[in-house]
C-alpha cells in the first residue's frame, strides 16, 4: 500500500472516482486548517494537499470554494448603475439577491458556530456549504 492510497483521514486513493466537488472542498479546507498549526503553514498545506489530491481534484475543490464567495462589489455596482429611484425587475432582483446573500451569511455563521449542538455536516451538505471555508 502506498502512502497516497490511504491517508490518516481514511480517504480512498485520489484517483478513485466518485468524490464530489463538495467532498473534495471539505477535505481541502480540513487539510489547510491542520497546516495552520505548523511552523511553515504554507509549505505544510502544499505538502498535505499534494499527498491527498491530484492536480485536477485540487482545482475542482478550489473552484467549488471560489464559487461560494459572493460578488458584493459587482452587486453594488449594479445597484449604483440602477440608482436609488430605479423601478422594475432589475431593481427588485438586486434587492432580492442582497437579501438572500445576507440570509445565507447568517445561515453559514450559524453552521460555523454550531459546534456539537447539531449535525452541521448534514446541514452544510444540504446547501453545498463547506464548514469553515469563510474567511
Amino acid at each position: 500500500m502506498t502512502s497516497r492510497s490511504h491517508t490518516r483521514l481514511n480517504r480512498p486513493a485520489a484517483d478513485t472516482p466518485g468524490w464530489s466537488d463538495w467532498e473534495l472542498a471539505r477535505l481541502a479546507v480540513q487539510l489547510r486548517g491542520f497546516a495552520a498549526h505548523a511552523d511553515d503553514p504554507v509549505a505544510d498545506a502544499a505538502r498535505r494537499l499534494e499527498e491527498a489530491f491530484t492536480a485536477d481534484e485540487l482545482s475542482r475543490a478550489d473552484a467549488f470554494l471560489e464559487a461560494g464567495h459572493q460578488d458584493t462589489d459587482r452587486l453594488a455596482a449594479i445597484a449604483t448603475r440602477l440608482g436609488k429611484d430605479a423601478v422594475g425587475y432589475e431593481a427588485w432582483l438586486v434587492q432580492q439577491l442582497a437579501t438572500a446573500w445576507a440570509r445565507l451569511d447568517e445561515l453559514r455563521d450559524r453552521i460555523d458556530d454550531g459546534g456539537s449542538l447539531m449535525a452541521n455536516t448534514h446541514v452544510a451538505s444540504a446547501i453545498d456549504y463547506v464548514r469553515g471555508s469563510r474567511p
